[in-house]
Protein backbone atom coordinates (compact mmCIF):
# COMPACT_ATOMS: atom_id res chain seq x y z
CA UNK A 1 0.00 0.00 0.00
CA UNK A 2 1.47 3.38 -0.67
CA UNK A 3 0.79 6.40 0.38
CA UNK A 4 -0.86 8.92 -2.10
CA UNK A 5 -1.89 11.76 -0.09
CA UNK A 6 -3.13 13.74 3.08
CA UNK A 7 -6.02 15.66 2.77
CA UNK A 8 -5.50 19.04 5.48
CA UNK A 9 -8.81 19.02 7.60
CA UNK A 10 -8.98 20.91 10.97
CA UNK A 11 -11.15 17.97 12.83
CA UNK A 12 -10.05 15.04 10.99
CA UNK A 13 -7.37 12.88 9.65
CA UNK A 14 -7.85 12.31 5.54
CA UNK A 15 -5.20 9.64 4.10
CA UNK A 16 -5.29 8.68 0.32
CA UNK A 17 -3.68 5.59 -0.34
CA UNK A 18 -3.09 3.61 -3.64
CA UNK A 19 -3.54 -0.58 -3.35
CA UNK A 20 -4.21 -3.41 -6.14
CA UNK A 21 -5.46 -0.35 -8.53
CA UNK A 22 -7.96 1.12 -6.03
CA UNK A 23 -7.93 4.28 -4.21
CA UNK A 24 -8.22 3.92 -0.11
CA UNK A 25 -9.29 7.39 1.53
CA UNK A 26 -9.33 7.03 5.44
CA UNK A 27 -11.20 9.62 7.24
CA UNK A 28 -10.01 9.07 11.27
CA UNK A 29 -11.32 10.80 14.03
CA UNK A 30 -9.97 9.60 17.54
CA UNK A 31 -10.19 5.93 18.05
CA UNK A 32 -12.07 5.38 14.70
CA UNK A 33 -11.70 5.00 11.61
CA UNK A 34 -13.93 4.98 8.28
CA UNK A 35 -12.32 3.52 4.88
CA UNK A 36 -13.61 4.21 1.56
CA UNK A 37 -12.77 2.33 -1.99
CA UNK A 38 -12.74 2.93 -5.23
CA UNK A 39 -11.56 2.28 -8.39
CA UNK A 40 -8.22 4.45 -9.71
CA UNK A 41 -10.11 4.80 -13.17
CA UNK A 42 -13.77 6.21 -11.26
CA UNK A 43 -11.61 9.43 -10.48
CA UNK A 44 -9.34 11.93 -11.97
CA UNK A 45 -6.23 11.34 -9.58
CA UNK A 46 -5.71 13.04 -7.06
CA UNK A 47 -7.67 16.09 -8.15
CA UNK A 48 -10.67 13.83 -8.56
CA UNK A 49 -10.50 12.27 -4.86
CA UNK A 50 -10.01 15.69 -3.48
CA UNK A 51 -13.43 16.76 -5.09
CA UNK A 52 -14.94 13.57 -4.15
CA UNK A 53 -13.92 14.13 -0.16
CA UNK A 54 -16.44 17.33 -0.37
CA UNK A 55 -17.87 19.31 2.93
CA UNK A 56 -20.56 17.13 2.81
CA UNK A 57 -19.22 14.14 2.38
CA UNK A 58 -17.08 15.10 5.57
CA UNK A 59 -20.10 16.41 7.50
CA UNK A 60 -21.57 12.85 7.25
CA UNK A 61 -18.46 10.74 7.71
CA UNK A 62 -18.28 13.30 11.23
CA UNK A 63 -21.74 12.51 12.20
CA UNK A 64 -21.29 8.75 11.37
CA UNK A 65 -18.33 9.29 13.75
CA UNK A 66 -20.71 10.22 16.57
CA UNK A 67 -22.50 7.80 16.10
CA UNK A 68 -19.55 4.91 16.06
CA UNK A 69 -18.57 6.47 19.41
CA UNK A 70 -22.06 5.91 21.05
CA UNK A 71 -22.20 2.38 20.01
CA UNK A 72 -18.87 2.32 21.34
CA UNK A 73 -19.60 3.63 24.84
CA UNK A 74 -22.98 1.63 24.83
CA UNK A 75 -20.76 -1.69 24.31
CA UNK A 76 -17.95 -0.50 26.54
CA UNK A 77 -20.89 0.46 29.15
CA UNK A 78 -22.25 -2.93 28.98
CA UNK A 79 -18.89 -4.41 30.14
CA UNK A 80 -19.25 -3.39 33.74
CA UNK A 81 -23.06 -5.30 34.46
Amino acid sequence: MRTVANIPHPHIKISVFQYNDKYLIEMEAAQYKQTYKISVDSVDGLEGIKKLCSEELIQTSMQRFSSMHEDFAKAFASLSK
